[in-house]
């Protein structure tokens, strides 16, 4: 029986092979790219005692200040091997064979699982099959089934990109999943620095009932309160503070390198949190992108789901067990829920679960 365990990879076969290949090869490392993947590049290859010798950009832009354009890469490295480390592999090959680079050095890794520590092996995923079974079962189309076995062979190793057929923009809100009403309650947990207040306010045209924004990292809540009353908007507050299962103040990690700010044991700090029951039980829309916390934020808004039936979208690529273990939480709250899997960039990352009723 052809199954999607049938066509995942059985081990990371398909990366541990490129790095080997890479190491073997003896050429100058460079890198392609130095936008906001590149750092994750950097740092994976740097946990594997490689570091480039330089990296070239074609638009000019630079995060880290080194990039340089491909000519100049030319003149310094006859031979070269090449690290993809933009997330849109697909358009960086296309781009580098018009630059006449061997596809045989190019190289790109979806570093996203080892970096956010959410890495995960056949044998863990064989050990919890059943759930991994039961979460598959209940999506509710073709495109979140092929992401879910997307989703998973990335965080394998698999050759190529498996991610790249399935990603979609439209983050938060894709058309064909979410409609919006003008008596909307949203609760956007993690809401930064207002990214998806704005998408909101724009698809929305200010006709909703109230924005409760819930950002536990002060310079980010300050940058977000600051630019509602700029703007003068109404119905929206700005929470300095995290969401979880129980009013609490909980240990906090403020964002070091890679990893982004969240409640961990070994927070330097702590962040007061509360829960979605108590601060808005009449919300609509709930969105989590809460670095890990999500499902201890769903449970803190079992009362809101049971009796509202809210629209929720919720990551799922945080923790190695949440691709199951949040499906089939909000599935025994509300049993008739719809759920969609989308994947909202070409790795490993901003994977969400919509669920709508």
């Amino acid at each position: 029986m052809d199954t999607f365990w049938n066509r995942l990879p059985t081990s990371h076969g398909g990366a541990q092979e490129d790095i080997r290949r890479l190491g073997a090869s003896g050429l100058p490392l460079v890198l392609y790219g130095d936008g906001w993947y590149a750092p994750y590049v950097r740092e994976y290859l740097k946990r594997r005692g490689h570091a480039p010798a330089a990296v070239f950009t074609d638009d000019g832009f630079t995060s880290s200040g080194e990039a340089v354009d491909f000519a100049e890469v030319s003149r310094r490295f006859p031979k070269f091997a090449v690290v993809i480390a933009f997330a849109n592999a697909s358009l960086a090959r296309k781009k580098l064979a018009r630059l006449g680079v061997n596809a045989a050095r190019v190289f790109f890794f979806d570093v996203m699982g080892e970096l956010l520590n959410n890495a995960i092996d056949r044998a863990w995923l064989e050990g919890r099959k059943a759930r991994f079974d039961a979460a598959y079962g209940l999506l509710a189309d073709g495109l979140s089934r092929d992401t879910f076995e997307a989703f998973l062979a990335a965080k394998l190793g698999a050759a190529g990109e498996p991610l790249a057929a399935v990603w979609r923009k439209e983050q938060y809100f894709p058309r064909e999943i979410v409609k919006l009403s003008r008596s909307e309650v949203f609760v956007d947990g993690g809401a930064y620095t207002g990214d998806t207040l704005l998408t909101f306010l724009r698809l929305t045209g200010g006709a909703y009932a109230r924005y409760c924004a819930f950002e536990p990292e002060p310079r980010n809540a300050a940058t977000l309160k600051a630019t509602v009353e700029k703007r003068a908007l109404r119905g929206v507050s700005v929470h300095n503070k995290g969401l979880w299962s129980a009013p609490a103040a909980l240990p906090f990690a403020v964002r070091h390198g890679t990893s982004a700010s969240a409640v961990s044991a070994g927070g330097e700090t702590s962040v007061e949190a509360e829960t979605i029951d108590r601060a808005a039980p009449d919300a609509t829309f709930i969105k989590l992108d809460i670095e890990g916390a999500e499902l201890e934020a769903l449970k803190g808004a079992a009362a809101a789901i049971k009796r509202n039936r809210p629209t929720l979208a919720v990551c799922v690529y945080h923790r190695p067990g949440d691709l199951f273990e949040i499906p089939l939480f909000i599935s025994a709250l509300v049993p008739d829920y719809h759920f969609y899997l989308r994947q909202h960039q070409p790795v490993a990352c901003e994977t969400v679960l919509y669920a709508v009723p």
